[in-house]
């Protein structure tokens, strides 16, 4: 049996104990205690159940860091911003973002963080932030439980629009529109045979409208000679006229003295030879009544100064 000091078995154990907790701390959060870190800020607009200060941060799955604070924000949204450390080793950049996820069935959640593809430039601090904050995203079924909420509000317009679709007036017209399609089936079957014989009357159509205008083509190609002489005579005709009315011009022009000068002098003389006419014509009316009246005075004229006796 061991009879020396005890104290320095307990000491021993308690050394030993503290070792292997400060050895598993640093296995579990995967870091040396002599690897720099760096401080990066979070701001999270949802609810962060399950995530607690202490809790791993990962990036791409392997354990880069872990959360130190979480605080709640108070501006026109509520936010709570959670602060962590991750190694001064691990590529944080523009292009980094941060999201939520749940490990098991336990509900603990970690920080995950993953980058864009590409090259991004270096994260900095913006003006009255304390550390670089890195931007959050929801991924994965997290997305898919915060879409949640606008997913049921548009199903439920859609529904209300169902709803209004399938009223009484809009089913009876519904109703109505697919009777006059049945209708119009119907129609357009017993008009099979019309339907078919279509396109059959229409090949008969156009080939009587082709016939037609070769006929008219013909018609013309015959036409087009006695077009040509009548369209010639035509224009003879009228050079015809132009020389008349030329040759009509230079008479005129040679002559227009002489006609004014019968103008002016014979048309004068027209009244008084119109007189004479007249007056030729009651002497001679006078002379005819005569002769109807006494035809033998032209015969035999009696004697001037002689007298005549009454046979009674």
């Amino acid at each position: 049996m061991f009879k020396g000091n005890k104290n320095f078995i307990v000491g021993l154990f308690v050394s030993v104990s503290i070792a292997a907790f400060v050895a598993f701390v640093l296995w579990l959060t995967g870091r040396s205690g002599t690897e720099e870190i760096s401080r990066y800020s979070m701001m999270f607009h949802r609810d962060v159940s399950g995530l607690s200060v202490g809790g791993p941060v990962n990036y791409m799955g392997v354990n880069v860091g872990s959360v130190i604070s979480m605080q709640l924000i108070r501006q026109q949204d509520m936010k709570v911003r959670v602060d962590v450390d991750i190694l001064e080793s691990t590529p944080v950049d523009g292009g980094t973002f941060a999201s939520l996820a749940f490990q098991g069935i336990t509900g603990v959640a970690v920080v995950n963080l993953s980058s864009d593809p590409g090259h991004h430039e270096s994260l900095q601090s913006g003006p009255g932030d304390d550390y670089p904050v890195i931007p959050v995203r929801d991924v994965g079924f997290a997305a898919l439980m915060s879409s949640a909420p606008r997913i049921m509000q548009r199903l439920d317009d859609l529904l209300v629009q169902a709803n209004k679709l399938l009223g009484e007036e809009n089913q009876a017209a519904i109703s109505g529109t697919l009777n006059d399609l049945q209708t119009l089936a119907s129609s357009l079957a017993q008009s099979q045979e019309t339907i078919a014989s279509l396109p059959q009357d229409l090949s008969k159509t156009l080939t009587g409208i082709q016939a037609t205008i070769e006929q008219l083509q013909g018609f013309i190609r015959n036409a087009e000679p006695g077009l040509s002489s009548t369209i010639d005579n035509i224009n003879r005709s009228s050079e015809n006229l132009a020389s008349l009315t030329a040759g009509l011009d230079s008479w005129w022009s040679e002559n227009e003295n002489s006609m004014q000068s019968f103008i002016d002098d014979g048309l004068d003389e027209v009244p008084a030879l119109i007189n004479a006419a007249h007056k030729t014509m009651r002497e001679l009316e006078k002379l005819l009544q005569e002769l109807q009246d006494d035809p033998s005075q032209f015969i035999h004229r009696p004697r001037e100064n002689s007298l005549e006796v009454d046979p009674r």
